[in-house]
């Protein structure tokens, strides 16, 4: 009840703030919120959000440790995290921040209209944190609060269009990114590598095929990736296909054999498997315990 006084947009009982928790997963495309309080005590000790999930800070300090990497955020500042970004509970502190979150299932994803190129997507995920203006940021607030405007009135269509505004506004944050020849090789192959899963791993598990994509050995791209972020790159694709499986499960009545087929799996038992070790429970014990949550 702690949390639940801290966020004053969120009802729980239309499961948003929920979206974050490890076991849990989104059932709307997407939700905003403003947090006010201790980011350390609302974030778990170690989780792959379900969402896409783009943070604004209007006042405050925080730290937020993203792929195993320590941000230190204040006021006129934010972040964006990815289903397969690894997200860690920051040391405590008594500061406290005031933020923004709009979160966003993978299917809303793929309805937006991206103004990144390939290398600049890369970039924003070897580097999902950003300073900015305060007009920029009053301007990305003033976005997230027409948004929540449009949800409140079942308006999708508008919600969806201010979201694109949103990116291209983003976007704007980023215009100043380093060169080519600046970015390092090693962030240039993950930030890849990183995208590539996000677009792909419902239907490519092998680590060989990203590989081929990007015109390397596989040894290269996994040493590559462990030394990047300090976890391997097999366990990126398997946490994506985790928590695609995850919102399935939980955010529609979709037969299990064929969340299985859309995922890539040859059999549902083989996704039954796979699941069960990444999550200590069958699909279907999952969907029992969570798909109440609809």
């Amino acid at each position: 009840m702690e949390i639940q006084n801290k966020l004053e947009t969120v009802d729980f009982s239309q499961f948003k703030w929920r979206a974050f928790i490890p076991g849990d997963t989104i059932v709307e495309d997407f939700s905003v919120m403003k947090f006010s309080g201790r980011i350390e005590d609302i974030v778990p000790e170690h989780y792959f959000p379900a969402t896409y999930t783009l943070q604004v800070i209007t006042a405050g300090t925080c730290k937020v440790n993203i792929n195993n990497k320590v941000n230190e955020l204040s006021a006129n500042s934010g972040y964006f995290t990815s289903p397969d970004f690894l997200l860690k509970r920051p040391e405590p502190s008594a500061t406290t921040v005031e933020m923004y979150i709009l979160s966003f299932s993978p299917k809303m994803a793929k309805e937006l209209t991206s103004p990144f190129s390939l290398s600049q997507l890369a970039h924003v995920y070897m580097h999902p944190t950003w300073q900015m203006s305060e007009r920029k940021t009053r301007e990305m607030a003033h976005y997230m609060e027409l948004i929540r405007e449009m949800m409140e009135d079942k308006n999708r269509k508008a919600a969806l269009y201010l979201l694109n505004s949103l990116i291209f506004c983003l976007s704007d944050c980023y215009e100043d990114e380093p060169t080519q020849a600046q970015i390092p090789r090693s962030e240039e192959i993950t930030g890849q590598f990183l995208v590539l899963v996000d677009g792909n791993c419902h239907q490519h598990h092998s680590l060989d095929w990203y590989a081929s994509k990007m015109c390397l050995t596989t040894r290269y791209v996994a040493n590559t990736v462990k030394q990047t972020l300090g976890f391997t790159a097999s366990s990126c694709i398997e946490r994506a296909l985790v928590q695609r499986a995850k919102v399935m499960l939980s955010a529609s009545a979709t037969p299990i054999q064929q969340i299985a087929d859309r995922l890539g799996f040859q059999n549902q038992s083989h996704f039954g498997t796979f699941f069960k070790r990444h999550e200590g429970c069958s699909p279907k014990d999952f969907r029992m315990r969570n798909h109440r949550l609809m």
